[in-house]
C-alpha cells in the first residue's frame, strides 16, 4: 500500500541510525543539520506530497527545504497523522496544513508568506493544464533526497544512496503522466537513471516504470533566469506534453 511506503521514507531507517550517532554515513551530514536531540523532535524525511498516486503531474526536486516555524511532522507524530499530511496536504486532509498551494501552516497557527517554490511550481502546472490547478490533486511534489534542510546542504552527500534507495519506487508509486524534473540536480539524475541524452528539454513517451509517461526538465522555480515551459520548450513538444491531459 502507498501509506506503507509514505512510512517508510518518513521512518528511514538509514536517518534513525544517523541519529544514533552512526558517523561516516552518507546520510550523516544532513540529518545532523537539525542538531535534533532524539527522534521526537526531528523533522522527519518528506516523502511527497499531495496525492501522488493519483496526480498527472509529478514534480521533483534536490530535497525539501526546513522551516523552524512550520507545523511538520516530527517523530512522536502518529502514522495516521503522519499520512494525512502527505497525502492530503494541500487540503481535504484532517488539517488544512497548506492553503492556496503556497502558504503553510505555522506554529502560532497562522499561515505563513506564501513560499517562491510553490508559487513557482503552482504556476507551471498552470501552464500545462491551460487553467488553475487544484495542488496536491492535479500535481505532487517529491524529492532526490527526502531529508531537509537549507540551501541544499547535505544533499550532494547524500543523493547517490537516497536515489538508489528510494528515486525508482517514489516513481512506481506515482500515477503521473508528466514528471517535470526542476534544477540541474533532477536533471542529472533523470539522465542517468533513464539514460537519456542530453541535449533536449523534454522526452518521450516513454514507459517509465509501468506507466507511458513524458520527462520535461526546467529550472529551480527559485533560479534566476526564465523558468516557464513556454520560455524554453517549442509549441510542438508542449502541445505534446498537454496532450496527455486530454
Amino acid at each position: 500500500m502507498i501509506e506503507d511506503f509514505l512510512l517508510e521514507i518518513t521512518r528511514c531507517p538509514e536517518m534513525l541510525h544517523c541519529l544514533n550517532e552512526y558517523s561516516g554515513h552518507p546520510c550523516s551530514t544532513i540529518v545532523d543539520l537539525q542538531r535534533s536531540t532524539s527522534i521526537i523532535d526531528h523533522q522527519l524525511p518528506e516523502p511527497w506530497s499531495g496525492q501522488i498516486n493519483q496526480a498527472p503531474i509529478l514534480f521533483i526536486s534536490s530535497n525539501p527545504s526546513i522551516s523552524n516555524d512550520e507545523i511538520f511532522p516530527t517523530g512522536d507524530w502518529q502514522d495516521e497523522k503522519i499520512i494525512d499530511y502527505f497525502q492530503r496536504r494541500f487540503g481535504e486532509g484532517q488539517q488544512e496544513w497548506v492553503i492556496n498551494g503556497t502558504k503553510s501552516l505555522r506554529k502560532d497557527r497562522r499561515y505563513g508568506r506564501a513560499t517562491m517554490f510553490w508559487a513557482g511550481v503552482k504556476a507551471r502546472a498552470k501552464e500545462l493544464l491551460e487553467r488553475d490547478p487544484v495542488p496536491g490533486v492535479d500535481y505532487a511534489l517529491t524529492e532526490l533526497v527526502h531529508c531537509k534542510s537549507e540551501k541544499e546542504q547535505g544533499v550532494p552527500e547524500a543523493l547517490d544512496y537516497c536515489v538508489s534507495r528510494y528515486f525508482r519506487k517514489v516513481l512506481a508509486a506515482s500515477g503521473a503522466r508528466v514528471i517535470v524534473g526542476l534544477g540541474k540536480m533532477a536533471k542529472d539524475v533523470i539522465h542517468s537513471e533513464f539514460q537519456l541524452s542530453e541535449d533536449k528539454n523534454v522526452y518521450g513517451p516513454l514507459p517509465i516504470l509501468g506507466l507511458q509517461r513524458m520527462v520535461a526538465l526546467l529550472p529551480h522555480p527559485n533560479a534566476r533566469m526564465v523558468r516557464s515551459f513556454d520560455k524554453i520548450i517549442n509549441k510542438d513538444e508542449l502541445i505534446k506534453l498537454r496532450s496527455l491531459f486530454n
